[in-house]
């Protein structure tokens, strides 16, 4: 049963919402994955905060123009696109998706990104899912904090230490 109008009018809005309030949307096509796969990547997905949502590319393709994302052309591609996007973290996003296309790499096409509305190519998607993730990038920085501290606290304690074993070096004798 074909939409009507207000239907269509309505998902294109709400598209054109979700691409103004994303940081982070990715392109990839789905084609001949099983739908216990992608039920499972949608429950994964949805963990980290990602939305997942199949388009019709002329769809895409207006409301990226609504959204004042320029260069955005699906039309080539010729499929339907599933597009992921992402409120907060660009790297969170690009590692699930990378990672399930690598999993799934002959079903799964990774197409292109927009980050911050502009567009990225693959490369940049490849190389943001490469970063190491938020959690050890804050312990590399304890890590460093923590270094010089206790470096400083071992110095201390050294004349200390040499004392002790002085002092037991003498009571074993």
């Amino acid at each position: 049963m074909p939409k009507t109008r207000v239907q269509k009018e309505t998902q294109l809005s709400k598209l054109v919402t979700k691409l103004n309030s994303s940081k982070a949307i990715i392109l990839a096509e789905f084609t001949g994955l099983k739908m216990e796969d992608l039920d499972a990547f949608r429950a994964k997905a949805r963990q980290a905060g990602v939305t997942l949502q199949v388009a019709k590319n002329t769809l895409l393709d207006k409301a990226a123009e609504e959204a004042g994302i320029s260069g955005l052309v699906t039309k080539k591609i010729g499929k339907q696109i599933a597009i992921a996007t992402d409120g907060d973290d660009e790297v969170a996003i690009s590692k699930l998706l990378h990672q399930f296309a690598k999993d799934n790499s002959a079903k799964v096409k990774i197409y292109s990104g927009v980050i911050d509305k502009k567009i990225v190519s693959i490369d940049m998607i490849v190389q943001l899912a490469n970063l190491p993730s938020r959690e050890e990038l804050l312990a590399k920085v304890v890590g460093s904090i923590h270094a010089p501290i206790s470096g400083f606290v071992r110095v201390l304690n050294g004349p200390l230490q040499g004392f002790h074993n002085v002092i037991n070096a003498l009571s074993n004798k």
